[in-house]
């Protein structure tokens, strides 16, 4: 698979099962914490392939690397897109 698609379909997959798993946690129903769990895994899989893809990037300096890394774990719901909308175009090497 390649890593537009594992990029893309992980961060909206993390979304679905977040607001999913909230959902279900709030109404106490059954089932909200693997769900939630699930979420945390898909979430980390973005994390992982989005910071591979900006370090491996030759397109930008070794300080933007490091700001977009930090960026995608402190704040990974809106950091994630932001790169996926604008920041990818300009660093990530997309055949």
């Amino acid at each position: 698979m390649k890593s537009d698609t594992i990029v893309k379909s992980t961060y909206v997959i993390g979304w679905l099962f977040a607001i999913v798993g909230a959902y279900l946690k709030i109404t106490h129903s059954e089932g909200g914490e693997p769900v939630l769990r699930i979420g945390l895994i898909v979430w980390l899989t973005f994390i992982v392939t989005s910071i591979y893809e900006v370090r491996t990037s030759n397109r930008i300096n070794n300080t933007q690397k490091t700001v977009w890394a930090i960026a995608l774990i402190l704040f990974c719901g809106i950091t994630g897109l932001i790169y996926l909308l604008s920041g990818r175009r300009r660093i990530a090497t997309i055949p």
